[in-house]
């Protein structure tokens, strides 16, 4: 399944490089119509800046790892 994901994932990155390499003014177009529709402009200072809060934690490695595990059928249960 892990293999799959990276598969899907990598398949998108080369889709949307060509897509931009090969239709540049269109993806932008795109982009500004999606950021429209989605709330106005994205404030790109406090995304980096919460990436930074969050890259300096202590216990990233261990929240990252909890958040993509696999988890159980009881543990799922347990959730929902």
């Amino acid at each position: 399944m892990d293999k799959l994901k990276l598969y899907i994932a990598s398949a998108l990155f080369i889709l949307l490089t060509v897509a931009k390499l090969l239709f540049p003014a269109q993806l932008d177009t795109l982009r500004r119509e999606a950021g429209r529709l989605g709330g106005g402009e994205t404030d790109y200072k406090g995304t980096v800046e919460a990436i930074g809060r969050c890259l300096s934690d202590r216990d990233f490695g261990d929240k990252l790892v909890a958040v993509f595990r696999e988890y159980t059928k009881e543990e799922t249960e347990e959730i929902t």
